[in-house]
């Protein structure tokens, strides 16, 4: 396929990093697309938002940002950088201006599946091991979740309670895969999220680890953005 003149921007959400972006990688790479993927500390959404847009700074042309889980407050806050021209959220948190992931978690329903988020340790969080192929990964295979469970990324309370000062989604467009069987973010919470931000939704059955077990559908929702 020709090349595009578009560069697609890839964040990771929290207790993960870059690297789980690599099927998606190929998928796009494979369709002509230059592809960059952020690898933040999620340390804090200043620090997180400040490092996405170093990258978009070294970027010449239009970019199709992306963030996954927590990423999606990561591009909310981004995605107001000039070369933006799209945004996309994967199972992903999409705040208003002055709402944080806390704030967001704290609307979400209360009688489903919750993250097993284990109490914080010197300012940092963890996913429960034994709960987190269920949990974040459903749809991979046990040793991949184990895998995961294993090689998790602490994830600062700092970067859970950072606000957003203006959402990127208000003035540029923006696209949200809804996937129906997250067990992290609850799929009723990511239909509202959509809805609210003018979303183009398109829809897949899968975890919350979908940009690894479903590394297709997520390139297909990229592309409709680059599109």
């Amino acid at each position: 396929m020709p090349a595009t003149d578009k560069t697609v921007v890839l964040v990771h959400g929290g207790f993960v990093d870059g690297s789980g972006w690599r099927a998606v990688y190929d998928e796009l790479t494979r369709d002509g697309f230059r592809v960059r993927i952020v690898q933040n500390a999620t340390k804090s959404l200043a620090d997180d938002a400040a490092t996405t847009q170093a990258i978009l700074d070294e970027i010449d042309g239009p970019v199709v940002l992306v963030g996954h889980s927590y990423g999606g407050a990561v591009i909310t806050e981004a995605g107001r950088h000039e070369s933006v021209t799209a945004l996309v959220y994967i199972t992903a948190f999409a705040p208003d201006q002055g709402e944080s992931v806390n704030s967001l978690l704290a609307t979400f329903p209360q009688d489903g599946p919750q993250p097993p988020i284990l109490p914080p340790v010197d300012g940092y969080l963890f996913l429960d091991r034994a709960k987190f192929h269920a949990s974040f990964a459903g749809d991979l295979s046990p040793a991949d979740g184990a895998f995961l469970a294993d090689s998790q990324v602490p994830w600062g309370v700092e970067a859970l309670a950072g606000t957003i000062s203006e959402a990127a989604w208000r003035v540029k467009p923006s696209w949200y895969l809804h996937v129906t069987e997250d067990r992290m973010i609850p799929p009723a919470a990511q239909q509202s999220m959509a809805e609210r931000i003018g979303a183009k939704v398109h829809e897949t059955p899968g975890s919350h680890a979908i940009y690894v077990s479903q590394p297709a559908a997520v390139a297909e929702i990229i592309r409709a953005a680059a599109e």
